[in-house]
């Protein structure tokens, strides 16, 4: 004789397989797979205003939905674009697009090496005073954001939370190989004063200062037949001088 279960039995025996196969699940551990492979973060480095988050990958005002500045840091989710990264921001909360040639990091670490002086940080690609914002000894790290160009590269400075153009033959990649001799000449002038110029010229209308009998000078650039480029701390000031004035 076959035994009917009824519709309330029935029903409890369907919520206790219900609730064993639920206790089976939880203790079996578990895997959680994501849209985006693993991210990447990196810092936004601009030499002047900013890089502009996209929508689409493509160089539009329209498309701008917001501005990272320079120290800003980015997780990139999709570097698979030649120019255009996709990207999270935290600090604006969104994701876009970006130009990478205005992205760095870590693994892109470069030393600054000069036997003398200081290496300029600017906001242009060019040598001038007018473009200098910051100063860069040997030894200092820097993050390379794009080395496209020929003579500048565009540089992330952590210790100064700061972007910009360097020349790119004073960066090596070992520390252990910047330079560390300062060459130091002293003026030596029986009457007068040496002038300090911003070009190689003889002329009153280029200097920029006056160094006297025994000021001191580090040598930047030593490569000139008559003219070396020069940085005076007494007068805190770079620029070229005779060198057959220097001893």
């Amino acid at each position: 004789m076959k035994k009917r279960f009824s519709t309330m039995q029935r029903s409890g025996v369907l919520k206790r397989i219900f609730t064993c196969v639920i206790a089976l699940a939880l203790a079996m551990p578990m895997t959680v797979q994501t849209g985006w492979a693993a991210t990447t973060s990196y810092t936004v480095t601009v030499a002047d205003g900013y890089l502009a988050l996209r929508n689409a990958k493509a160089y539009d005002d329209k498309n701008e939905i917001g501005k990272l500045y320079t120290g800003d840091t980015v997780d990139v989710t999709d570097s698979s674009g030649s120019t255009y990264w996709y990207v999270y921001a935290s600090r604006l909360k969104k994701s876009g697009y970006v130009n990478r040639r205005y992205l760095a990091n870590s693994s892109s670490e470069r030393y600054v090496s000069v036997k003398s002086g200081y290496l300029a940080l600017r906001n242009a690609k060019a040598f001038k005073s007018s473009n200098e914002v910051a100063e860069l000894y040997t030894g200092d790290k820097v993050q390379i954001a794009d080395s496209s160009d020929s003579t500048y590269w565009l540089v992330y400075v952590p210790g100064l939370g700061k972007g910009g153009y360097v020349n790119k033959d004073y960066l090596v990649k070992n520390k252990d190989n910047t330079a560390s001799a300062v060459v130091t000449k002293t003026v030596k002038v029986k009457s007068g004063y040496l002038a300090l110029r911003n070009v190689k010229a003889y002329d009153d209308a280029n200097e920029i200062g006056q160094l006297n009998n025994g000021d001191t000078v580090q040598v930047q650039d030593s490569s000139g037949s008559t003219y070396w480029y020069v940085y005076s701390s007494r007068l805190g000031k770079s620029g070229y001088v005779n060198k057959n004035y220097l001893q």
